[in-house]
C-alpha cells in the first residue's frame, strides 16, 4: 500500500520556497524562463553544476510539474517550463532585479 506524505506549511512563502528549494533549481528555472534548452545547454550555462546534480534537479522539477521534457530535434531531449513553472516568471524576475540592485551587498560583509 502506498503511503501519501502530506506536508503542512506555516505560510504560503514556505510553500513557494519549498517548490524551488536548493542551490540550482532557481537558476535552472531562470534559464528555462528564457525558452527551451537542451541538457547540454543548461549544463554549459550553469557553471559548476555536475551532470548528476543537473539530472537530479531536472527530475525533481519534472516530478513537481514545473518542467517538461520533450523532443528537441534529433536525438536530443529538451526542457521547457510547464504552465505551472511559467507562473514563477514574475517571482524569478523580481529576484533577478533584487540581485542586480543589491549585488554588491555580499562584498560589504
Amino acid at each position: 500500500m502506498d503511503v501519501e506524505e502530506t506536508t503542512t506549511y506555516v505560510c504560503s512563502v514556505e510553500l513557494a520556497l519549498s517548490a524551488i528549494a536548493g542551490k540550482w533549481k532557481p537558476a535552472i528555472l531562470w534559464e528555462l524562463s528564457a525558452g527551451p534548452k537542451r541538457f547540454g545547454e543548461l549544463q554549459a550555462t550553469l557553471i559548476g553544476i555536475s551532470h548528476k546534480v543537473l539530472s537530479q534537479q531536472l527530475t525533481q522539477l519534472h516530478r513537481d510539474g514545473m518542467v517538461e521534457r520533450g523532443d528537441a530535434g534529433g536525438d536530443a531531449m529538451g526542457y521547457t517550463l510547464t504552465t505551472l513553472g511559467g507562473t514563477l516568471r514574475p517571482a524569478l524576475n523580481a529576484l533577478a532585479q533584487w540581485g542586480k540592485e543589491h549585488g554588491a551587498m555580499g562584498s560589504q560583509r
